[in-house]
């Protein structure tokens, strides 16, 4: 039986081998990063939040009026997804009325959060004596989603009346 001698490999061979073994880890590593979608929609909604807090907590109407303009379109978006029915294909009549919308996801209601800030931004404006800012504010709420509580509705229209008959308003705080 003959045994065979091996030759030991070749350092410029165990050099090449080391450094395609590194790219090949290296690139492995860079490209398989994957990002959680739900921390995305955590940081939007944080942003969102400390938008919302920060209108219904400043006493100026500037900005106030900046964060309540950042909560419309955000309030915007969310009701043109609200319009998307999430299915590509149409399904047949049987089946389509089985099947119900997906649910929103998010724990608050954008389009509250908008109102509260719109009516915050309005009672400001009214008290530094901008009339046409404060009417503007009050009159966004009607345009929001169908489903909003009554009560930011009702609170608009009251002070828009008010506004109208000429009340001041500026003491008044609902």
């Amino acid at each position: 039986m003959e045994i065979e001698k091996v030759q030991p490999a070749s350092p410029v061979r165990n050099l090449l081998l080391g450094l395609i073994g590194v790219v090949v880890l290296a690139s492995g590593c860079q490209t398989n990063q994957s990002i959680n979608p739900a921390v995305l929609d955590n940081t939007k909604f944080m942003s969102l939040w400390e938008t919302y807090s920060d209108c219904k907590l400043t006493s100026d109407f500037d900005r106030a009026h900046v964060d309540m303009k950042q909560l419309s379109s955000a309030a915007r978006l969310d009701q043109q997804n609200d319009q998307y029915d999430g299915f590509v294909l149409p399904l047949p009549e049987q089946l389509e009325r089985l099947v119900s919308n997906p649910a929103n996801r998010l724990a608050v209601d954008i389009q509250a959060m908008t109102a509260a800030c719109s009516l915050h931004t309005g009672q400001l404006a009214l008290h530094k004596g901008h009339v046409d800012e404060a009417r503007h504010a009050f009159a966004s709420i009607l345009t929001l989603n169908q489903n909003l509580s009554p009560y930011y509705i009702l609170q608009a229209k009251r002070f828009l009346t008010e506004l109208e008959r000429g009340i001041d308003l500026a003491a008044k705080r609902p």
